[in-house]
């Protein structure tokens, strides 16, 4: 397995060294007219790929109706244009080399009543650089079809997940996950579930960054991960409906339809999915408790089924209230109910094979889960020339009702009971209500642009965990030494100022954000409580220098924090089993990280980045374990030093006229220093992890996907995570209708995506190997209804609907 990556990398490495002694320093030329032969002035246009129709460089006619595309890459291309009014038109295919070519006039034809949609025919490039983000472009892939957000995240580039699930940028925890850039205000296993609780079919692209601005929340350690949600852009009405079905160890079904109505100023949409999935998490499990001379093994094999009903829906109005005023109200919502059903069995003993007592263990258990989010924004163009006024209020509502019921037998070698059986449950209501206002102001300085702003965010979790036990008499009673009630209060206040300016070939934007945060963990139960309040300041840096359009280096610097999640504050215990647990710490303070990265742009298409992320105060997880009762657990502290540098190459390539692939490898290098349960570790690993992606244009109507994705071994703090791999396989088939397609798609097809986890630190030896049904087959449908024309209006040039930022 590390042979096969190792040698991919060398593979593409020398595909970029071969494209950088080939680049050529070759301009396209060009004149756009009517039929007239009058100029067309602010005409989009493209330049294509003619074998694969993959867009390299875009240009914008002047008053005179000419382009210029300067220093574009040699191959085989035609020129696309398209401009408002006028019907699409491509030239006829040439040869760019390293001279001048000059296309001749491209004459576009005016269209009467309506135009199509204003689109580029051929392919958007699956991953781009924009502004130092990694774009990973999913609205018509075939894999993703019929996914939810989270299996639709852990395909971009530089994305894992741990064995619970758990989002990881370069081989780290402490990601920012916000959407269309609002904070989800979710980490761990709230931010999972939620994420699989999203249609997938609502994704347009997926944006990671490592590197943040003055502007950007300062959350987030190690980088952040924006979901961009697609938007309605055609007039009248229109909408779409999917319906997909699949299959792992059990049956898995979604559908969704969306409704989208445009006319002149004003844009009403809705959407409406529902999922019905059922999946099968096998573990194995074995744990060694070493007390002076004899120890005690656990060998543990369970599984768990997961049975998820899910509705989502989202709706909402965009006006347009004056020419230089647009505002956006939306509602979101999420309900869900999750039935559990774990099932395990441990034999104890003095090793392996050789066990003395069988622990066999089952946990029924439901989630309900109920989220409400409303957002408004208001975005004011103050003059022409940029300046404007942005206001953002979110509300948002979480309700969580966790309820599990425990069994414990504990039997010897025949069958027969050691002591009578154990009956545990618990109910665990958790709301969690989050308030936020954010006010952004940009305006022209100088030569320069100014942004600055404003931002307030409330968060209050409350947590009540009721455990109860059945006693020899067959009534319920309180185990009060595992319920506990936990309110979590946090508020932060926030103020940034960011300078951009550009001279020449170079480009600067510099700035600071300043946080001060007020913190309130109250144990109830346990008559625990905690108070912080600090004030952090959090400069950062992005120098670019424009050496040419084919070489861009970027230089960036940033302080980012992560706060710890609220389940990891709050101190009662989580069961995993009957002897394994984590515990909360309310003492368990932020971590800092001082980021680095320099970031390389080849000819607009291939990119390198190279980065280092020192942390201070590092959350990390610390183990425990009691030799006299056999508990093992894990509670996490700030307990040292953690330096991270990576090696990202995001590289596309072209073979042939159908095929055309995206390789994303990221080399890593991990260290970590400090104390762990009470040794002193001073570990480092390197380790390399990497996705291609390769797309067939079989026909017009025909194409297909293949993915591969993996990793070599490396240790994670005293982990070490194992070496896994995984192949994805898709067909997707477009009815000449041009309204409806259909997707087949086989995720994890060789059951190689396996987590596989161990530990060998002093008095720890854990292995672990869980499989979280990842082998799927699945086909999709979707069809595209109503107006799929966009109408054609003549306006003035003030008056023209400016995108929403988000």
């Amino acid at each position: 397995m590390t042979r096969t990556i190792t040698l991919m990398v060398i593979f593409m490495i020398s595909m970029v060294v071969k494209t950088i002694a080939s680049t050529q320093d070759a301009d396209v030329t060009g004149k756009v007219v009517n039929t007239n032969q009058e100029p067309i002035v602010g005409a989009s246009v493209y330049l294509m790929t003619s074998s694969s129709h993959i867009l390299i460089k875009t240009a914008v006619t002047d008053t005179q109706g000419k382009y210029s595309i300067l220093k574009a890459p040699k191959g085989n291309y035609y020129i696309q244009v398209s401009s408002v009014g006028y019907a699409n038109i491509q030239s006829d295919p040439f040869d760019l080399d390293d001279q001048l070519v000059q296309v001749p006039d491209l004459i576009l034809s005016a269209k009467s009543q309506e135009i199509e949609a204003v689109t580029v025919t051929g392919q958007v490039p699956l991953v781009q650089n924009v502004n130092g983000k990694l774009i990973l472009n999913v609205e018509n892939s075939t894999v993703a079809a019929g996914n939810n957000a989270l299996e639709i995240v852990k395909r971009a580039p530089g994305v894992s997940v741990d064995k619970d699930e758990n989002l990881q940028l370069m081989g780290r925890s402490g990601v920012n996950v916000t959407i269309d850039g609002r904070q989800t205000f979710m980490t761990g296993e709230q931010l999972s579930n939620f994420l699989k609780t999203t249609d997938g079919s609502q994704i347009k692209s997926i944006e990671v960054s490592t590197s943040r601005s003055a502007k950007d929340d300062a959350e987030g350690a190690v980088g952040t991960i924006n979901i961009v949600m697609k938007k309605v852009k055609l007039e009248g009405f229109n909408g779409s409906f999917i319906a997909s079905g699949g299959s792992g160890k059990h049956l898995q079904g979604n559908s969704s339809f969306n409704l989208n109505y445009k006319k002149n100023n004003s844009t009403v949409f809705g959407s409406y999915s529902y999922a019905n999935n059922k999946k099968q998490f096998d573990l194995l499990l074995d744990r060694t408790i070493s007390n002076g001379n004899q120890t005690t093994v656990f060998d543990q094999d369970a599984y768990l089924i997961e049975h998820e009903k899910n509705h989502n829906y989202r709706f909402g109005i965009e006006q347009k209230t004056s020419a230089k005023n647009t505002m956006l109200l939306q509602f979101t919502g999420n309900n869900s109910i999750e039935d559990g059903n774990n099932r395990s069995q441990s034999n104890i003993g003095p090793r392996i094979g050789e066990a003395d007592t069988i622990l066999l263990s089952n946990t029924l258990s439901q989630v309900r889960f109920n989220r409400y989010s409303t957002n408004f924004n208001n975005e004011l163009l103050l003059d022409t020339v940029g300046s404007k006024l942005i206001l953002d209020l979110d509300w948002s509502k979480f309700k969580t009702n966790n309820e599990a019921n425990y069994r414990y037998r504990t039997e010897n070698l025949t069958g027969g009971l050691f002591y009578p059986e154990e009956r545990e449950r618990n109910i665990m209501p958790v709301g969690i209500a989050i308030y936020v206002a954010k006010l952004d102001w940009q305006q022209q300085l100088k030569k320069g642009k100014l942004e600055t702003g404003l931002k307030y965010s409330n968060v209050k979790s409350d947590n009540n965990l009721q455990f109860d036990s059945l006693n020899s008499s067959g009534n319920w009673v309180d185990f009060s030494s595992r319920s506990n009630h936990f309110i979590y209060t946090e508020q932060i206040a926030a103020a940034y100022a960011d300078y951009s300016i550009t001279y020449g070939k170079w480009s600067l934007k510099a700035g600071v954000r300043a946080e001060y945060t007020f913190s309130d963990g109250n144990s109830i139960s346990k008559n625990n409580q905690v108070k912080r309040n600090y004030l952090d300041w959090f400069p950062s840096a992005n120098i670019t220098y424009l050496a040419s359009e084919n070489h861009v280096f970027n230089l960036a610097y940033s302080r980012k924090i992560s706060r710890p999640n609220y389940r990891y504050l709050n101190p009662f215990r989580y069961y995993i089993d009957k002897f394994t647990f984590q515990e909360g710490n309310p003492y368990l303070k932020p971590e800092y990280t001082n980021g680095i990265t320099l970031n390389y742009t080849l000819m607009q298409m291939f990119n390198i980045t190279l980065g280092t992320d020192l942390t201070t105060d590092a959350m990390v997880e610390s183990m425990g374990q009691d030799s006299i009762t056999n508990e093992g657990w894990i509670v996490r502290d700030n307990l040292g030093k953690s330096m991270t540098s990576y090696l990202n190459l995001n590289i596309p390539y072209q073979i042939g006229k159908v095929w055309t692939m995206n390789n994303n490898v990221t080399g890593i290098y991990m260290h970590f220093k400090g104390p762990i349960a009470g040794y002193q570790a001073d570990l480092g690993s390197f380790f390399v992890q990497g996705t291609s992606n390769h797309n067939f244009k079989l026909s017009k109507q025909l194409s297909s996907e293949l993915i591969f994705k993996g990793n070599t071994p490396f240790l994670y703090n005293v982990y070490k995570i194992h070496a896994s791999w995984g192949i994805d396989l898709g067909v997707n088939y477009n009815f000449k209708d041009n309204r409806s397609s259909l997707k087949l798609a086989a995720t994890d097809i060789f059951r190689t995506n396996l987590n596989r986890v161990s530990t060998d630190f002093h008095v720890f030896n854990t292995n672990i190997n869980q499989y979280n049904d990842n082998r799927t087959i699945r086909l999709t449908y979707s069809f595209k209804f109503g107006n799929l024309k966009q109408q054609f209006r003549k306006k003035e040039s003030g008056n023209e609907e400016s995108e929403r930022a988000n």
